[in-house]
């Protein structure tokens, strides 16, 4: 085979191999865009849910220095909370 020929065969089949890496890097990038996406917005989520709790928590602990450690002042928090998530949604 000419020497030509062979260089011809080798840069053609290097341009193919080069287009197709190409594409799966850009394939790829684009799925770890996605990826990064879901991580912020659960990210957010997880903030939002961590917020509500300390608040929760903080009037938690406002009331049972007010009361003292009485057990059914829990159970009358704990219900407050339940029915004030079910109002947010509105399933109640």
């Amino acid at each position: 085979m000419n020497d030509i020929l062979k260089q011809d065969v080798f840069f053609f089949v290097t341009t193919i191999a080069v287009g197709i890496l190409t594409i799966v890097l850009i394939v790829g990038i684009f799925y770890v865009i996605k990826i990064l996406r879901d991580v912020k917005f659960i990210t957010k989520k997880a903030k939002a849910g961590a917020e509500i709790i300390s608040e929760d928590l903080s009037v938690m602990k406002e009331k049972v220095k007010k009361h003292g450690p009485k057990t059914a002042f829990l159970f009358s928090f704990f219900k407050n909370v339940y029915n004030k998530k079910t109002k947010k949604k509105g399933t109640r």
